[in-house]
Formats: structure tokens, sequence, C-alpha cells
């Protein structure tokens, strides 16, 4: 290796090394945007009402058509509403279905898929439907297609002091 490459290949390694410290980093702050089915007319909920909705205390929408809610198998964004919203971990909201079940209560467990686009493509043929994404996941500009964002708190997820984040 001649000396000159030397200062190139040692900026390269200090850049790929930057990158890969400051990755997680940058989604560390991720906003999680709930998002539901264009046709409904919901705008905007509170945090308890979304973990009502989650929990499947609350069973049908103002409009009367049932809450179908739909989450992402295993993804960073479920654990963090899980824990922001519900309180819980991954294992305390199986737990929760579990105990519901045992205890004679009527608790349906969110649907559950493996990628962004099964979520999005079953909020858009589910008028009822309700789910969450990162806002990476999510344009906001028309191009999702048949799902729109919910503010929470008043807050839409581009807002300063969201709460629901990664």
């Amino acid at each position: 290796m001649t000396t000159k490459l030397m200062p190139v290949m040692l900026r390269a390694i200090a850049l790929m090394i930057l990158c890969l410290v400051m990755a997680p980093l940058a989604l560390a702050g991720d906003a999680i945007v709930v998002i539901v089915n264009a046709a409904n007319p919901v705008d905007n909920l509170s945090t308890a009402e979304l973990k009502k909705l989650f929990l499947s205390d609350r069973s049908h929408w103002d409009t009367g058509k049932s809450v179908a809610p739909v989450m992402v198998t295993g993804s960073l964004e479920r654990a963090a509403f899980l824990k922001t919203v519900c309180r819980m971990s991954d294992a305390d909201f199986s737990k929760y279905f579990l105990q519901a079940a045992f205890t004679g209560k009527s608790a349906t467990p969110p649907k559950e898929v493996p990628s962004v686009a099964a979520l999005k493509s079953f909020i858009v043929s589910s008028p009822g439907a309700i789910g969450f994404v990162k806002a990476l996941d999510f344009h906001g500009d028309g191009s999702d297609g048949g799902v729109k964002a919910v503010k929470i708190d008043g807050l839409a997820a581009a807002d300063p002091g969201y709460k629901l984040r990664m």
C-alpha cells in the first residue's frame, strides 16, 4: 500500500466507524406514528384512549365500527409502543390477554402481521383498523395509500413534545 493511500483509507475507516456508532442514536428518538384507515373520522386520540383500544377495553369507534388493532410482530416500535402506551413489556402484554381469557374477560389481542407493508394493507382493507409505524415508514403525502396519521394528545408525530417515540 502506498503512503498516499493511507490518509484516504484512514478517513474512510473513521467515517465507517462513525456511521456504525451514530446509526442507533439516529433511530433512538424516531417518532411512532399511529395510523388508521383514511375513511375513519378520528383525527386525535389521547394516550389513555390508545391504551384502551390496544388492550381491548374499547371495542368500537364512535361511528359504531369495530376497532381492529394491528401490530408488526417483533418490531422495535412495538416494544416502544407497549412500554410508552400500555406500560408493559411484550411478555406482560401477552400475559394480559392470557389472564383475560382465564378470567372470562372478553379481550381480543391485536392482529399480528409480519411487516409494515402487511400492516398498512390490513388497515386499508379494514375500516376500523388502527396500528402504528416508525415515522420513517409513514410518508403522510398520500403515497401510503388509504391510511392516515392520528394525533396523540393533540400532537402530530413531528410536533415538539410528542411523546410516542422509540
